[in-house]
């Protein structure tokens, strides 16, 4: 299958410089699909289906220093469960301008444009797909946000596609090998979680 990225040598030396790999969630992280059911108390719950190779993807991610986080429209609380889960290091949820977020996690964190990696699906997604050191798409993203990435995956959002991008950029900067390795031998560990939570921009 053809990959879509602009060329290897500008991908590698932009994964270089990353320091912070944000994502979008619905369409990214799953597969776009929306479940919902009611209790018994008439509360209607959201039902978010991940993939375990995505959240690795994020967690070898973070054993290798890059931080890691969450952007999203959604207001799922389901969100804060997964991003402890993994490890992360921010979540901006019921997020209505993305840009403001990534306004905010610049400042906060002294992090810059070039430093900062953000994959998206659809067109909510651009303003920070073009403010970012390295833009990436799903392979099931609208077309706008394939244009505007770099690197398109080849797998579809909700099938691996963060876990996908997580060891092209690990190869790149030459960690990948070492990531196996400690995994394999056991040494492989995160620090608790310290999520930082920021609701409604």
């Amino acid at each position: 299958m053809k990959e879509f990225y602009m060329n290897e040598q500008l991908f590698n030396q932009k994964a270089g410089q990353i320091k912070f790999f944000l994502t979008d969630v619905d369409g990214v992280m799953t597969d776009s699909s929306l479940s919902f059911f009611t209790d018994e108390a008439g509360k209607t719950h959201e039902i978010k289906h991940f993939e375990s190779l995505d959240g690795m993807g994020l967690m070898f991610l973070k054993y290798c220093g890059i931080r890691t986080g969450i952007i999203s429209r959604g207001n799922s609380p389901t969100l804060e469960f997964w991003a402890n889960i993994l490890n992360m290091d921010v979540l901006y949820y019921n997020v209505a301008d993305k840009q403001r977020a990534l306004n905010d996690l610049q400042t906060v964190y002294h992090i810059t444009p070039q430093e900062t990696a953000f994959v998206g699906d659809d067109i909510i997604d651009l303003g920070v797909l073009k403010r970012v050191g390295l833009p990436l798409s799903v392979l099931n993203g609208v077309e706008e946000t394939k244009q505007a990435a770099l690197y398109v995956t080849q797998k579809h959002g909700g099938h691996g596609a963060v876990r996908e991008i997580a060891e092209k950029i690990l190869k790149a900067r030459g960690q990948w090998k070492q990531v196996v390795q400690n995994v394999e031998s056991g040494v492989f560990k995160l620090p608790p979680p310290q999520l930082r939570i920021v609701r409604g921009l």
